[in-house]
């Protein structure tokens, strides 16, 4: 333990510089710091506007190119009234719900299993560019769930 009189160690000169060379390493500690701020600020709202935009976001089942087209049970987009297929939606699917359905088993609200099953299949087959691919992306992020 430290006495009253006693004085910290003195760091060698090496250590911190003096003269010019010190002015210039504190600027450039100064700056260092000031980046990283400025990091922190700028990412930290848009992880919390992913993290709500995923909740909120939807997927159009099937994607709005495809009208008048039902779900098969495995996924793939028919015609209408093809056997072991499903009527699409009446609305895009949330992405709360969609999340929901995938991870804990859940039905879409009024949906039976066998239709959450077959909408579920077609989510899951989603590829980039169609619709509803980056909200299904966003739910698979390990943050979100």
């Amino acid at each position: 333990m430290r006495e009253t009189g006693d004085q910290p160690e003195q760091l060698p000169s090496e250590v911190f510089p003096e003269g010019e060379d010190a002015l210039r390493t504190r600027r450039s500690m100064l700056r260092i710091g000031a980046l990283g701020a400025a990091a922190v600020v700028t990412v930290r709202p848009g992880i919390a506007q992913a993290a709500t935009s995923a909740l909120t976001c939807s997927i159009p089942v099937p994607q709005s190119t495809q009208p008048n087209k039902w779900i098969k049970n495995n996924g793939d987009v028919v015609n209408p009234n093809t056997g072991n297929s499903f009527a699409p939606p009446t609305a895009p699917l949330k992405g709360e719900d969609v999340k929901n359905s995938l991870k804990y088993g859940t039905n879409y609200p009024g949906y039976n299993s066998q239709k959450t099953s077959a909408y579920n299949n077609y989510i899951k087959k989603l590829t980039m560019g169609k619709q509803g691919y980056t909200c299904y992306a966003s739910l698979q992020s390990p943050s979100r769930q």
